[in-house]
């Protein structure tokens, strides 16, 4: 699929899963249960959208594969405050903490850190603005699937 980097427009995605790989549901051959997935997969797609220049219209999560219907505006994160391409970064990949260290104050760090390295910053705001990466973000998350 051709993607116009520089024009809105509605897409329909789809991922499908590879050499018989069972998304979510119950796989008949192996008799393994992988329901759970389906629910992870909707919050995963949706807090994505909240984060890139991306509008969920619709999805639908089936046995080996999702579709999602979607507007892609690649201009909106060029409108996007620095302040709110490090907050929208951080909300799509918050740091790493130890446990009992303070969340939200590493977030505050991690965001601290991105807005006051302009090239970072600009990287964050290439990628948020990426169809291409809300795709690879949505299907390769350091999340566990198993």
């Amino acid at each position: 699929m051709l993607v116009d980097d520089q024009q809105a427009c509605d897409y329909h995605v789809a991922s499908r899963c590879v050499r018989r790989a069972w998304l979510c549901g119950r796989d008949k051959r192996s008799g393994r249960d992988y329901s759970h997935r389906r629910r992870w997969l909707v919050e995963r797609i949706l807090m994505l959208a909240r984060c890139f220049a991306i509008e969920i219209y619709a999805y639908a999560v089936m046995s080996n594969h999702f579709h999602i219907v979607l507007h892609y505006d690649p201009n909106a994160s060029l409108a996007w405050s620095n302040e709110e391409v490090a907050h929208r970064w951080t909300e799509a990949f918050p740091p790493k903490v130890r446990r009992g260290d303070d969340f939200d104050a590493a977030k505050a760090a991690a965001r601290a850190l991105l807005l006051g390295d302009p090239v970072r910053l600009a990287r964050a705001r290439r990628t948020l603005g990426s169809l291409s990466h809300f795709m690879k973000h949505l299907r390769n998350s350091p999340q566990s699937h198993a």
